[in-house]
């Protein structure tokens, strides 16, 4: 169990509000790291501070960038934010990005913030009083409508104390991050170190790395090992969920990783060029969202170029929300229940956002599915995941395993298999060799069992049944499935085995339809071919029949009237008897039998006497003894 709490701070607000000296009075570190960005005195990349809270809790804060031209950046370090610093400047109050920046904290699921008004020592009372009732104003019906609101000065540190009072009063109600399940860090920096190599920084949103693991860089699909970990500056052995985290990764290059890609537990995520989302379109987006609306997707640290297209509604006003799917230029690794931001295509401006409902459709939606689409969709919005589960299960029968949830319901396997494991006790579904099946679809699956036997017995009435792999491949399930479903079947009745076959109770093979005619003409022109019966395809030809119908009548010839199968050729049972009789005089004047002998007894080529030597020997009525036979205990 994590002994310690880590969480992520972040900053939002206006450009040149004093974010990035809010950070400083705060830890003492300067977060502007670019020579431009001192140079310009605004925050153009992303910056990161430790800060280490009285009550032991350690923070990472992040300063994202305020200016419009650099929102993207912003974008990259506003996910897994547990507390935002909402600030703006008392000398000026709500601007343009401060609107902007509230958006994207709204949908990116941000629950807890401070409003931090800077700049007190440049205002006065009356003023900053004016200020705090604007903010207050278009604050409201948001998630930091009741937020604390505390002035400051940057400068003179006034109310600095009283804000890291209130962050440590709000860290406290904050959640941990489990460090359950698997890794997942998005990369928001790649760069390298002098003697190191390549190192690669995020906030680490699940799972626990440690040195040593191996993890998967995606999309790209790149296995690689952890040679290193910092957390804030320091090397340990370990980082876990909540921390800031720099990650030091060898035999790979800079230029092979970077922000927008993904740290991973190999084996459970997948990239994907489709995702289905509810979608929410900003009450101040001054536009109306139609089918091919070209935006700016942002999840996580990646940006990605994409088009929504609506399912549930034609068109999207503001502030309404709506299920759509998000066809993307590359592919991003999204996890069930992830946020995002969209930004409009041109003029770039953040307009709106929502979650991940399917990181996994599989295939681009069609207005004409909307309803079928809508029906998929709607029950994943659940809180219950055990609901959540049997509707997935629903939809891909057989196709998920238990690893198959991390993904599709953003839970752990350990989770996802104890969910298995209850609805398994309550015979809700059930597991075939990892795959997992609900019991309903069991019950239509029989049918289809059932219908497939029966169709085999109309289609080839002189057959015994169905063998059982071409039957598990018609129906598609496991062979462990298979069992259970005809061992069912059996018992109840519906069903018979023989031998490798399975057939319809009571069901008789016999003459019909096509075989009626087929068996007759078939068995007749290989009683006429003696030791030297035509091939498949030359029965096929010369009678004008398929070549599955032939094979079938082989087959019904072999299993109830005698003939015996020997290669790709079937003889008569009198044309056997006489070649056992020929067999039996040969060996009571000698002891071997030679392949040129027993061509010239039965006048065939080699083609057909070594296949029907190697029969005999099967069938122990000869033995092979190096190139010769003896006789065997059946002649």
């Amino acid at each position: 169990m994590q002994s310690k709490k880590f969480l992520v701070i972040g900053t939002a607000g206006h450009i040149d509000h004093g974010k990035t000296s809010l950070i400083k009075a705060l830890t003492g570190v300067d977060t502007d790291r670019w020579e431009e960005e001192k140079r310009r005195g605004m925050t153009i990349d992303l910056g990161f501070a430790r800060l280490q809270l009285p009550n032991g809790i350690l923070a990472g804060i992040v300063d994202v960038p305020g200016h419009e031209k650099f929102i993207k950046n912003m974008l990259a370090g506003a996910h897994g934010i547990d507390i935002v610093l909402f600030v703006v400047a008392a000398d000026e109050g709500v601007m343009p990005q401060t609107k902007e920046h509230l958006t994207v904290c709204q949908m990116l699921g941000t629950k807890r913030g401070i409003v931090v008004l800077t700049k007190k020592d440049l205002v006065d009372e009356e003023w900053l009083e004016l200020v705090k009732e604007e903010v207050k104003e278009f604050l409201k019906g948001s998630f930091l409508e009741n937020a604390p609101v505390v002035a400051v000065s940057s400068k003179t540190g006034e109310g600095i104390e009283e804000l890291v009072s209130l962050i440590e009063r709000i860290a406290q109600e904050v959640e941990p991050k489990s460090s359950e399940g698997i890794v997942r860090l998005p990369v928001d920096r790649s760069f390298t170190v002098k003697g190191f190599g390549t190192v690669v920084t995020g906030t680490l949103l699940s799972g626990k790395l440690k040195v040593g693991d191996s993890v998967e860089i995606l999309p790209s699909g790149k296995k690689i090992k952890v040679r290193g970990i910092q957390v804030h500056g320091e090397a340990v052995d370990s980082a876990v969920a909540g921390q800031r985290t720099a990650v030091n990764l060898s035999e790979i290059s800079k230029e092979e990783v970077e922000r927008g890609d993904l740290l991973a537990t190999p084996g459970y995520l997948e990239p994907s060029n489709l995702v289905d989302v509810e979608i929410t379109l900003s009450k101040d987006a001054d536009m109306v969202i139609q089918s091919g609306h070209k935006v700016h997707f942002h999840h996580l640290t990646s940006e990605v170029e994409g088009e929504i297209y609506l399912i549930d509604k034609d068109e999207l006003l503001p502030g309404e929300t709506a299920f759509a799917q998000v066809r993307l230029s590359s592919p991003v690794v999204a996890v069930f229940g992830d946020r995002f931001v969209v930004r409009n295509y041109s003029p770039a401006r953040v307009i709106g956002g929502g979650w991940i409902v399917d990181p996994l459709p599989g295939r681009k939606f069609r207005r004409r599915f909307r309803k079928e689409w809508f029906k998929k969709l709607s029950p994943l919005a659940s809180e219950n995941l055990e609901e959540k589960l049997l509707h997935l299960l629903s939809l891909y029968p057989g196709k998920l395993s238990s690893r198959d949830f991390v993904q599709r319901l953003g839970i752990s396997e350990d989770e996802a298999e104890r969910i298995v494991s209850s609805l398994e006790e309550k015979g809700e579904i059930i597991v075939s060799q990892g795959f997992i099946y609900p019991s309903a679809y069991l019950e239509s699956l029989k049918e289809e069992l059932i219908s497939v036997v029966k169709e085999f017995h109309n289609r080839y009435p002189v057959l015994e049944g169905v063998n059982r792999e071409s039957l598990r491949t018609k129906v598609g399930v496991t062979s462990e499935l298979l069992e259970k479903l005809t061992g069912s079947l059996i018992k109840e009745g519906f069903l018979e085995e023989v031998g490798a076959y399975v057939k319809l109770k009571d069901f008789e093979p016999g003459e019909r339809g096509i075989f009626k005619e087929a068996v007759p003409r078939i068995e007749s022109l290989i009683r006429d071919s003696g030791f030297t019966p035509p091939q498949i395809k030359e029965i096929s030809k010369l009678l004008s029949y398929s070549e599955d119908v032939v094979q079938a009548a082989l087959s019904y010839l072999v299993e109830r009237k005698g003939f015996r199968k020997f290669g790709d050729f079937v003889i008569s049972p009198e044309a056997f008897s006489e070649m056992l009789s020929v067999l039996r005089r040969h060996f009571s004047k000698k002891e071997t039998l030679s392949v040129g002998e027993f061509k010239d007894y039965l006048g065939v080529s080699r083609k057909f006497a070594i296949p029907l030597l190697e029969y005999l020997d099967r069938e122990g009525y000869t033995e092979r003894k190096g190139n010769d036979r003896v006789r065997g205990e059946k002649l």
